[in-house]
């Protein structure tokens, strides 16, 4: 019986997650055994469901045997045991009829649940509230999230010294495993490696601006030169503000010890 429990535990929770964006989102940062557990919970959530269905359904039914059971305490309780034999001893495929009951309302609910929760992924304006949901835990994505929402420009480092300043454009991270960064660069350069200073080497902008390049030009438009960043290459993110950036370059002071 362990097995056939243990396989729709996991059926369930893998059709729920699968299908519910914000349980996704979360999935895919989860590793190893993580991984499993969280969908054993998931899963457990809907047996369990399950489970506390046919208990409060097997009141109903007793009371149902009463009504049609003609007013006599020993035949009742003969009635009651009935049931309670029906329900405990015997059994379908070798599993009693209560544990059959239980998974097969786990399945439905699962079911109803994952069409439901797939169904409100058509909806953008949700799928942006839960990726903002689960966002808000990971510090680096709430970065992206809120240099979307101001509109600023985003500075990464890669650990090959290259820098890119630029404006995101993708941020959203679903799979754990292919974790990436896309953004349309604004100016890129390298890190010196003595003295730590950033040397510019191109400044896009100066091409955007030349051709005339925005971002629905026919021909070449911003979309064309966005750069799709691994997150295991990135060594920092920060906003990147240009005033800021050239007052701290006019007033750079360096102390030794």
């Amino acid at each position: 019986m362990s097995s056939l429990i243990i396989m729709v535990v996991m059926a369930c929770g893998f059709w729920y997650t699968d299908n519910h964006y914000p349980s996704r989102l979360r999935y895919a940062r989860t590793h190893g055994w993580s991984s499993y557990f969280y969908i054993a919970m998931q899963g457990c959530k809907f047996v369990a469901q399950g489970a506390v269905i046919t208990l409060l359904l097997y009141p109903f039914v007793i009371l149902i045997i009463l009504l049609f059971t003609p007013f006599h305490y020993a035949s009742w309780l003969h009635q009651v045991r009935i049931l309670n034999v029906w329900l405990w001893e015997h059994d379908i495929f070798s599993y009693p009829i209560f544990c059959v009951s239980t998974l097969m309302l786990a399945v439905v609910f699962t079911y109803v649940a994952g069409d439901v929760a797939r169904n409100m992924l058509k909806n953008e304006r949700f799928r942006e509230e839960a990726y903002r949901e689960v966002a808000a835990l990971d510090d680096v994505e709430s970065l992206l999230v809120q240099a979307i929402d101001r509109e600023m420009l985003i500075f990464i480092t890669l650990k090959s010294r290259k820098f890119y300043v630029g404006y995101v454009t993708a941020p959203r991270i679903e799979h754990g495993q292919d974790r990436h960064l896309a953004l349309i660069p604004y100016i890129s350069g390298y890190r010196d490696k003595e003295t730590l200073r950033y040397y510019e080497q191109y400044r896009y902008y100066a091409l955007y601006l030349a051709q005339g390049i925005t971002a629905n030009s026919a021909w070449l438009n911003l979309q064309h030169f966005r750069h799709v960043i691994p997150m295991n290459q990135i060594e920092a993110i920060s906003l990147f503000d240009i005033c800021s950036y050239r007052w701290l370059n006019e007033h750079v002071t360096t102390y030794s010890i």
